[in-house]
């Protein structure tokens, strides 16, 4: 199966300390993956790691079969709500029509065409009636659903999201995943930073267990277990066979 994105060796430190050490791991074309640990586990390096917002110790990262130099333009990411500047004096549209910026070049700026296809994804997240508002007068929902039709102006073949689903409301949860799904049909895949492990067999079809070493990949009916996510938690999760069999309320931080 083709992969979307493969970690090879791939270590990363921060002041000569390894947060992610060796990470071999990969995840299939028109999947979509969920990242899942416990809190200092790495998730969110791996995340910059791959898009090279962070420098590698050791290792590469594959993306679309090429570099991500040479494919960012095909990757969409949605960072975490609290690592933004809200207050920055920004309109909704303006946010989205961001997401235009790499194919139109440093020459270029977002046009009709651009405005109409940034509306369009607007719509698709349910703000376009906000397109005008200040991004600070949002909601922390509705800033994250912002973000998510930034991704979507992009047109990307790879999503990679870091905990889209944390401190949102549940009408905004559903839409996210609605629009997660749209795109996984469309055959794109979209890996992403979570942190509720009872979600993980309804939203999910591939896992990645992480503490600074993969502990378990996959597909979630195989990698997702009690033992995995043991090794992955140790005494931090109260109830592992429920998470991973019954998909009952237990959640852990990320």
């Amino acid at each position: 199966m083709q992969e979307a994105i493969a970690f090879h060796g791939v270590s990363v430190a921060y002041r000569d300390e390894l947060v992610l050490e060796r990470i071999d791991a990969s995840v299939p074309m028109a999947s979509m993956c969920a990242i899942v640990g416990p809190n200092g586990a790495g998730k969110s390096t791996l995340i910059k790691a791959a898009l090279g917002l962070v420098p590698l110790a050791a290792g590469s990262v594959t993306v679309l079969g090429g570099t991500m130099a040479q494919r960012r333009a095909q990757v969409g990411y949605v960072p975490q709500r609290e690592s933004v500047d809200w207050e920055f004096p920004i309109s909704v549209l303006e946010v989205v029509l961001m997401g235009s910026y790499g194919r139109l070049g440093l020459l270029r700026r977002p046009g009709r065409a651009e405005r109409t296809q940034a509306m369009e994804c607007l719509e698709q997240v349910g703000l376009a009636a906000l397109a005008d508002r200040q991004i600070s007068e949002l909601s922390g929902g509705q800033q994250q659903r912002v973000f998510l039709a930034r991704a979507l102006m992009q047109r990307a073949q790879l999503y990679l999201m870091d905990e889209p689903f944390a401190g949102i409301d549940a009408v905004t949860e559903s839409a996210i995943m609605q629009v997660l799904a749209a795109l996984q049909e469309r055959g794109c895949t979209i890996v992403a930073v979570h942190h509720d492990l009872s979600t993980v067999r309804e939203r999910f079809d591939q896992v990645l267990l992480l503490n600074k070493r993969v502990v378990a990949a996959g597909s979630v009916a195989t990698a997702f277990t009690a033992d995995a996510l043991q090794r992955t938690y140790g005494g931090r999760l109260a109830v592992l066979s429920e998470a991973a069999s019954d998909c009952g309320s237990t959640s852990a931080g990320c």
